[in-house]
């Protein structure tokens, strides 16, 4: 049943004019980073600055500009997961169906992540266009690409937890904002343990390793912690709202 219900918010998704809106963006503004600065500014730099490969320059900024469209397109895409549903009273007519408080949440949760792999895979894409005029680092590519998925199912895992606790779509978005602004600057102005602490935290770092190439268990577990536990926390709300 959670995927009947991902296919069907995958759905009501696509035929959502502000949803193809942040998908012509986001590849207008891909597709324009990756020909006017990235080509551009690659085929410009001296051959000593071109000492570590076209894949390593991809996969920094490519990536890492893709990464930061996610997290401008996550909680726009997840603010009305539950939010809208509260506030409309179509979340009672949904959990009284026979459909478990998890099936809900990971249906809806599935469906927001599959119409992000536009954005997930067209990075990967542009790269593979240069295929025929360059090798690439297809091991590094495909670390990089992982590390835009576990960015993706975080960053919205953040926001379906903030859509489960209001019934405004626009604070729900607001507080995702607030908590991934957090999770990027955590430890940056800190020395010593308490600032190592804090920087293991903050998302960038562990991202980093993998655009890279660097497949760590350490930033692997960070993603997956941090998406499992605002999972929990969403269902943890749903099944406090049930029981009222």
């Amino acid at each position: 049943m959670s995927w009947t219900l991902a296919f069907m918010e995958w759905r009501r998704l696509m035929r959502s004019p502000l949803s193809w809106a942040l998908m012509a963006c986001g590849l207008f503004l891909l597709s324009l980073f990756f020909l006017h600065y990235i080509l551009e500014t690659y085929a410009g730099l001296p051959p000593s600055g071109r000492t570590r490969g076209l894949t390593v320059y991809l996969g920094r900024e490519l990536f890492g500009f893709a990464a930061l469209l996610i997290l401008f397109i996550a909680p726009v895409l997840t603010m009305r997961l539950f939010s809208e549903a509260f506030r409309n009273g179509s979340y009672a007519l949904l959990s009284s169906a026979p459909l478990s408080i998890p099936s809900i949440l990971f249906g809806k949760y599935l469906g927001v992540l599959l119409f992000q792999l536009f954005f997930i895979l067209m990075p990967l894409l542009l790269s593979l266009s240069l295929m025929a005029g360059t090798q690439l680092d297809f091991g590094l590519l495909a670390a990089a690409t992982l590390g835009l998925a576990l960015v993706s199912t975080c960053f919205s895992a953040i926001g379906v937890y903030l859509s489960t606790l209001t019934e405004s779509p626009a604070a729900a978005a607001g507080g995702s904002y607030g908590v991934l602004l957090l999770l990027s600057i955590l430890g940056q102005d800190t020395v010593g343990s308490a600032g190592g602490l804090l920087h293991w935290f903050a998302w960038p770092a562990h991202y980093q390793n993998l655009q890279q190439g660097l497949v760590r268990s350490g930033d692997l577990a960070y993603f997956l912690l941090l998406t499992g536990l605002f999972l929990g926390l969403s269902l943890h709300q749903l099944d406090r709202r049930r029981s009222r």
